[in-house]
């Protein structure tokens, strides 16, 4: 059944130190979407954030606790069929994706379930050997980017996570927990690309932080966490030598083995790095 592509909806935002970038990403959001509330969980952010918020209107609740908590409150406090999960520091410049990602809400995949989400998927997504490295594999298995998901500028149908309960303990790879969920409720998810840009702050970090949470998300899940363990903790330096191979840029490689490595340490040591630093 079509969505009606003039009918406003919740725009959800977690926040944490976010000054850099949140204003623009609303400000973008705004020309391209109908919007109803823009709802934000902060993390007591100090650095103008709030007054951000405040001049865009937006609906603030604070936690501090962890962002897989924020993600959870942000969805109970959602009030629209659909609704867009947007991070703050990703910039969509494109004026009409709107009406087509709704479309995409409405289609089937090949195994015949309906989409419960579209991760609108900016065009550029610095730092660049990462892009490389994800745009590589991509094109040689085209099933990796339609089975991509995040949550960082994502539109879902409401049914598809109501009654979801995200860990409290999750300070990230709450997306894997929310893609797990999706799924489990006969959902599908799709992805198209939009022009913007996703600045992925804070990226020579997430490493430590994706792996100490895929270890703590597998006490939760158990075995349905272990394709994205094996990927990320086990067979990315392979996956990066190939890739740097093929692309011919060794940047690739020291990048991608880096953040591999943050991965394996991370995975082995959950409660060190189980929330991110920003500082």
């Amino acid at each position: 059944m079509p969505i009606d592509p003039t009918k406003p909806i919740d725009i959800l935002v977690p926040t944490y130190n976010s000054a850099n970038y949140l204003d623009q990403a609303l400000t973008a959001i705004r020309k391209s979407v109908p919007i109803n509330r823009i709802v934000a969980v902060d993390h007591y952010s100090n650095d103008g954030t709030l007054e951000i918020l405040k001049n865009h209107g937006a609906e603030v609740y604070s936690e501090n606790t962890s962002l897989g908590y924020a993600r959870q409150l942000l969805i109970e406090k959602a009030r629209t069929n659909v609704l867009m999960m947007l991070d703050s520091d990703v910039l969509i410049l494109e004026a009409d994706w709107y009406p087509k990602a709704l479309k995409l809400l409405c289609t089937k995949n090949d195994e015949g379930k309906p989409a419960g989400a579209v991760v609108v998927l900016p065009t550029t997504r610095p730092p660049l050997p990462l892009q490389k490295y994800t745009e590589f594999w991509w094109r040689l298995i085209p099933a990796l980017k339609q089975n991509f998901f995040l949550t960082n500028s994502t539109l879902f149908l409401r049914e598809s996570v109501s009654g979801i309960s995200i860990p409290e303990e999750l300070g990230a790879a709450e997306d894997v927990c929310i893609w797990l969920y999706i799924r489990s409720k006969g959902y599908a998810t799709k992805t198209m690309q939009v022009r913007g840009v996703h600045f992925f702050t804070y990226s020579e970090k997430k490493g430590y932080w994706m792996g100490a949470n895929l270890r703590l998300l597998r006490n939760v899940v158990r075995l349905k966490v272990l394709p994205f363990i094996a990927r990320n903790v086990v067979l990315y330096p392979i996956l990066a030598a190939v890739a740097a191979l093929f692309t011919r840029d060794l940047e690739v490689l020291t990048y991608n083995m880096n953040r591999w490595y943050a991965y394996l340490q991370g995975y082995l040591h959950p409660q060190r790095y189980r929330q991110i630093r920003r500082l």
